[in-house]
């Protein structure tokens, strides 16, 4: 099964999401729906024994309360020059680094990057559409919070279409 560690977004920021993909009608992009909004924090791998994926990251639960993410900009992503996403940014909270940190060492998956860029991804498109956009930058200034409470074990589904995501274990910060 292909899996990732993730914190799911509330319904308030899936709705500010929402509102957001009004502006740009006409992008030839695939917008994520509301359920597969989340922020990556040890992106996919194939996993054969979830029962015990999921005992190891019960050692993480209730270790890190609560905490707030801010989204300051919507931007093309991640390389602005061959994009291949849109998606909100912002400076990642220290509890969030921290979380991601105990999480790579209880997998096991040491990360390949020690920056982390708070991110959300909003929609995809494949880089040869881009010619067809008609702004050639998105760099739009927002105000979006989130609280995180949770974080969570999700299932990758790869088809045609694009992933789609569901939440296999959530797990109380």
């Amino acid at each position: 099964m292909r899996i990732f560690a993730a914190i799911p977004v509330s319904e308030k920021l899936q709705n500010e999401v929402l509102k957001y993909r009004e502006f740009y009608p006409d992008l030839p992009v695939r917008w994520l729906e509301g359920k597969n909004l989340h922020i990556t924090l040890i992106p996919p791998w194939e996993e054969k024994n979830i029962e015990e994926i999921k005992i190891v990251l019960k050692h993480l639960e209730n270790k890190y309360g609560r905490f707030e993410m801010k989204f300051d900009e919507v931007s093309l992503g991640p390389n602005r020059y061959n994009p291949r996403l849109i998606w909100a940014t912002g400076k990642a909270p220290k509890k969030i680094i921290e979380l991601k940190k105990s999480l790579e060492l209880l997998l096991k998956m040491p990360s390949e990057r020690d920056d982390f860029l708070l991110h959300l991804t909003i929609a995809r498109f494949n880089p040869s559409e881009f010619r067809r956009f008609r702004a050639r930058e998105i760099n739009d200034k927002i105000n979006w919070k989130d609280g995180a409470r949770e974080f969570a074990i999700m299932r990758s589904r790869l088809s045609r279409g694009g992933a789609d995501y569901e939440i296999i274990e959530k797990f109380k910060l």
